[in-house]
């Protein structure tokens, strides 16, 4: 038997946390579970800055470019 030891930058530190590399089932579901819960309070954030009226402008300027520099990151990374 022998083991191999790899050094991961920090990247791949974060894909494994994000996947769950080596954590028990209780462990990933509770993650799963709190980031589901977090997509509801940013849903409804979301839809009450951009229905307020005189916001709405600023509203759709942060989202369209939180949404273009994500795509840039992700294309980036490919």
């Amino acid at each position: 038997m022998s083991v191999r030891r790899t050094d991961n930058g920090v990247v791949a530190t974060l894909t494994n946390l994000h996947k769950g590399t080596g954590m028990p089932v209780a462990w990933i579901l509770l993650v799963d579970t709190l980031a589901g819960s977090l997509i509801l309070p940013s849903l409804s954030g979301l839809a009450l800055w951009l229905l307020t009226r005189r916001r709405r402008t600023v509203g759709f300027v942060i989202f369209g470019t939180a949404l273009v520099v994500t795509a840039g990151l992700a294309i980036a990374h490919l």
